[in-house]
């Protein structure tokens, strides 16, 4: 029978697993809370039920190869106030591996049931958001109809509720994640409850064409294409993605935008680009243009964690003024590792996701494979590791799956 400390380190381990995957529910200034809390319980977990072999450091190490290096390029960053700003919001990169690492160990380790959990959780709560906050928007606002509200939830997700603002391309990759959640619970689901999955599925893209952000439909396109390719073209999972994908469509084509733009005519769209350059493709490529220029001047070791913003806004200064007005960063992950670290740390980066998507084939994890692709895809338009919004729910759910995902591992008690 399992004692006091056991039972309440199972207890409280749980309850922190929940609220770390609900974490879009949790207002903005406390977020910090649930990681912490995770990690306390984890550690109180792994001293209660600590197995007598060696913690998997080698995982753990891949996990948190690139956020040391990035910590290593504080001590030679100039504005040391500004890198350690960044090193609070990044801090879950370190904490999250520790936690599993820990778990990792434990004489008894998370099942699948629990994981199946956590997933649903992260979708009920992302479902809870996008519903209660179109309402909200939809009722409080003076002034606006159901289309009216429609065109302009993008704006307001961002601003208009204090304490929970999202940026619309986060909550449009959360929604992203979420899509992938479901499919994948659906291979796995008895056909009673396929309606379930579906009717998710269809609000899922509904609010995504709603949002209209070019970078995570894109990328669900990518994977689309290549789950089918890996699926051997199944008839099954063709008339499933099929469907889904006439709905977004029609979506997209139907559903009220601002002003009726379509952001994603700005991709084939030449001419405009010369004669606006205030476009948001414009101005990306003028970000990448000066952060290129500027990567090219330090590319061994970069300029630091912390100077990556002064490099960036000296060059703006001289290439578009304008992008001063809103603070830009690189609009690229990858390029902004390139600037804060150079090629040392961009090259251990890349052996990270090297190393993710080779051990997802060879413990066939499909999910945290399709994860791993989803976050990459997004992270040539958008600096995940540096949002709060983004750097949190990747790193958890990476972990979460990585460290458990070898084929041969002892299950958790049904006290879990």
């Amino acid at each position: 029978m399992p004692n006091n400390n056991t039972k309440t380190a199972t207890f409280l381990l749980k309850l922190f697993l929940i609220i770390n995957s609900a974490i879009i529910l949790v207002p903005d200034k406390f977020k910090g809370i649930p990681v912490i809390g995770l990690l306390l319980s984890a550690i109180f977990y792994f001293i209660v039920n600590k197995s007598d072999k060696n913690l998997n450091l080698k995982l753990f190490r891949v996990s948190t190869s690139f956020f040391l290096v990035l910590l290593i390029s504080i001590s030679y960053s100039e504005n040391t106030s500004y890198a350690f700003r960044k090193l609070e919001t990044g801090l879950s990169l370190l904490a999250y591996p520790l936690v599993f690492m820990l778990l990792y160990n434990c004489k008894e380790k998370l099942d699948k049931k629990l994981i199946e959990t956590l997933k649903w959780v992260f979708v009920i709560a992302l479902t809870v958001f996008l519903i209660s906050t179109f309402t909200y928007y939809f009722l409080t606002e003076p002034h606006y109809t159901f289309k009216s509200t429609i065109i302009h939830y993008h704006t307001l997700v961002d601003l208009r509720i204090i304490g929970y603002e999202i940026h619309s391309i986060y909550l449009s990759m959360h929604i992203g994640v979420g899509i992938l959640f479901l499919i994948n619970s659906m291979s796995n689901t008895q056909k009673t409850n396929i309606l379930y999955h579906l009717f998710l599925l269809v609000l899922f893209f509904v609010f995504l064409a709603i949002l209209n952000k070019r970078g995570p439909i894109i990328a669900l396109g990518i994977i689309g294409i290549i789950y089918l390719i890996r699926s051997k073209i199944k008839t099954k999972a063709f008339i499933y993605v099929s469907a889904l994908t006439a709905v977004f469509v029609l979506t997209m084509l139907f559903i009220p935008k601002f002003n009726n733009i379509n952001r994603f005519k700005e991709l084939i769209d030449i001419e405009g680009l010369r004669t606006n350059p205030n476009s948001s493709t414009a101005l990306r490529l003028s970000i990448y243009n000066c952060a290129y220029k500027q990567a090219i001047k330090s590319p061994i070791i970069g300029y630091g964690w912390g100077d990556v913003k002064g490099v960036l806004d000296d060059c703006y200064q001289d290439e578009n003024p304008n992008l001063l007005l809103k603070n830009y960063n690189t609009h690229n992950q990858f390029l902004s590792i390139l600037l804060s670290t150079g090629i040392i740390g961009l090259a251990v980066f890349l052996f990270y996701f090297y190393y993710l998507f080779k051990f997802s084939n060879k413990n066939r994890n499909r999910l945290l494979f399709f994860l791993l692709l989803y976050f990459g895809l997004n992270m040539l338009s958008e600096n995940i590791l540096e949002r709060e919004d983004g750097v949190i729910f990747f790193s958890f759910f990476i972990n979460l799956f990585l460290f458990n995902s070898e084929k041969n591992t002892d299950k958790i008690t049904e006290e879990l």
